[in-house]
């Protein structure tokens, strides 16, 4: 499988091969402004990428061969074009795919990276990557031209169909160095050069649509939009810094340490060109390389819900205090039947005040009579429980996180008569604030097979002196049955420093699950595995976290900001429903759930 992060091992003498660190490919965007990223798919078995020019005379003649090639490959190949470097607009490369009727992605490589790792001489050039990320393939497409001048009647050597045959087949490539023939790549090429001028147009702006403008939007999470020169230009120091610190893009997850869908990285080069580009003054550019502005979807990320749950109306936060953790019982619309759901989006109504919030669900009528009990709107139970053992969870909400639908095929259970319980965890900012949270629901449109839920692996035994550096908590948990996961959620609170999950096979094999280097309380995530796997019974998970406490005070273990967690969170699914049932009942036993979710209520005060 192409693996998104790993080093390139270059197979092919004539080129150089890649050492040190891993390095990510960039996510660019294609001619249509979508960010595409290669090889993010375990599943691929093949990537190809062929360097065009759009003015070249040979990449025009061979638009027809290309597409025929992409339309007879399997789909376990991923094929791009890409046009690179300094002699062409990003208006001519959409011009030249549009004319030509490309089949496949053409992706702007306006910083030339692609290009300075793979050190293309030629237009049109291929380059052929098998599953480990090896080039095995590089130079023409076929012997149609063999030379200036001098084109053949018919074609005897289909280069690059048989290349990928041969990859995907897993077989050595019969002739995998051939002298490209067309026109002359016109930049001097060297790995991770930053180009002499750098301009947002060209460079910058699809760096920053590609991996900040989810959140760097008008109406989303982010304090500020990045979407325009003029609102990019003015911060162009203050994006270099935290580009540079790490602190942005909001991705923790390090490297190779796991795969995750959509990872969010930049790369080396991207990194320099950032500071570059600041360093000279930020300068705008041609207008021929600006994106077209980009349509996104209004208010719901997932498209129109098919069920809305919203608060009925706002609760305010005071100005000052302690935090709050409040559940509120919103009834569910008469649902005739069961539902499956494969996607939730919690939308907050203040992001200033909302740290995170859980979608639970209850059918047994307990949280009607806890809400009733408490005389307000919505009810608090002692550090922040819920009071009752919930009957099912839809999901959740935390700073970073992407909504996203659950792989084909599985969904978490709705039952019919069931009660919304929304529980937010809410902090005080100086003052005033309401908010009225409302969670897009989505259900499943084919059949469902996997019931997915919840699992977890966690230490309760958490207490912190006052000034304690590497607190070092650990926890494992042993499988009952066979599981399959897909996705993992780490969560401490503002002490924690490093979170580390492993796999530990009954077959002595280790198998990394996530490692968050460095933590942050306000980055959170669910992170989706990039093709889900299943683990067999008897395999150990295995979970470590460190702490640093630079305050005066002891923290212990609870779910308010001021307490601390040491917590990983699965979901999974069974091969069957007696297995789902075996891991619920364990998991109660051994990681005390019972005893979480039923905590006592908070004391009255006299």
């Amino acid at each position: 499988m192409i693996r998104l992060y790993a080093s390139i091992i270059l197979t092919i003498a004539a080129i150089p091969a890649f050492a040190g660190e891993p390095v990510p490919f960039p996510r660019l965007l294609d001619t249509a402004g979508t960010p595409r990223t290669i090889g993010e798919s375990l599943k691929t078995q093949a990537v190809v990428l062929v360097f065009l020019g759009p003015d070249c005379p040979l990449c025009q003649r061979y638009a027809p061969t290309l597409n025929t090639i992409v339309e007879n490959a399997p789909k376990s190949v991923e094929f791009y074009g890409v046009v690179s470097g300094s002699s062409s607009t990003r208006a001519e490369a959409i011009k030249f795919a549009t004319d030509y009727k490309l089949k496949f992605p053409v992706l702007i490589d306006g910083g030339a990276e692609l290009a300075s790792r793979f050190l293309p001489t030629h237009v049109p050039e291929a380059f052929v990557l098998n599953s480990n990320g090896d080039v095995l393939y590089c130079g023409r497409i076929d012997d149609w031209y063999e030379a200036p001048g001098k084109p053949k009647a018919t074609v005897q050597s289909h280069d690059l169909k048989d290349a990928i045959a041969a990859v995907v087949a897993g077989k050595p490539v019969a002739n995998a160095k051939t002298k490209p023939i067309g026109c002359m790549f016109e930049d001097d090429l060297k790995e991770g050069t930053v180009p002499a001028k750098v301009t947002f147009n060209r460079h910058i702006a699809p760096i920053l649509r590609g991996q900040c403008a989810d959140c760097h939007r008008p109406g989303e999470a982010a304090p500020f939009s990045l979407l325009t020169f003029k609102d990019a230009s003015k911060r162009a120091l203050h994006l270099s810094e935290i580009i540079a610190d790490g602190m942005m893009p909001p991705w923790k997850a390090v490297p190779n340490y796991g795969h995750f869908v959509g990872e969010r990285r930049l790369t080396k080069t991207e990194i320099a060109t950032i500071a570059a580009w600041a360093k000279q003054g930020a300068p705008e550019g041609d207008v021929a390389d600006a994106l077209a502005p980009m349509k996104y979807p209004q208010g719901w990320h997932l498209g129109t819900p098919d069920l809305v749950i919203k608060m009925p109306k706002s609760f305010t936060i005071p100005a000052s205090g302690p935090d709050i953790v409040r559940n509120f019982v919103i009834p569910l619309p008469d649902l005739k039947t069961e539902q499956l759901v494969t996607a939730i989006e919690i939308r907050p109504g203040n992001r200033k005040v909302v740290h995170h919030a859980i979608c639970y669900l209850d059918s047994s009528g307990t949280a009607k009579k806890l809400d009733a009990a408490e005389g307000a709107f919505g009810y608090e139970s002692y550090k922040g429980g819920l009071g009752f053992m919930p009957t099912g969870a839809l999901g959740g909400f935390a700073p970073g996180q992407t909504p996203r639908h659950v792989p084909e095929g599985m969904g978490r259970f709705l039952a019919k008569g069931s009660d919304a319980v929304l529980q937010l965890h809410y902090h005080p900012t100086g003052k005033d604030e309401s908010d009225q949270t409302e969670v897009g629901v989505y259900f499943a449109k084919k059949p469902v097979t996997k019931i997915l839920f919840g699992l977890t692996v966690e230490n309760w035994n958490i207490d912190i002196a006052p000034g304690e550096k590497g607190y070092h908590r650990k926890a494992d948990y042993t499988l009952p049955v066979d599981v399959t996961f897909i996705l993992v959620a780490p969560h401490m609170h503002r002490l924690g420093t490093e979170m580390k999950c492993w796999a530990e096979l009954p077959n002595g094999e280790t198998k990394p699950l996530i490692h968050v280097k460095k933590w942050d309380f306000n980055q959170q995530d669910n992170y989706f595995f990039q093709e889900p796997f299943t683990l067999p019974k008897g395999t150990k998970l295995k979970m470590e976290s460190w702490f640093d406490n630079g305050g005066k005070e002891r923290v212990v273990y609870g779910e308010r900001t001021e307490n601390e967690m040491a917590l990983c969170i699965f979901e999974v699914t069974t091969k069957s429903l007696p297995d789902l049932f075996t891991v619920v009942a364990d998991q109660i036993k051994t990681q005390k759930i019972l005893e979480r979710f039923t905590e006592p209520a908070k004391p009255k005060s006299k």
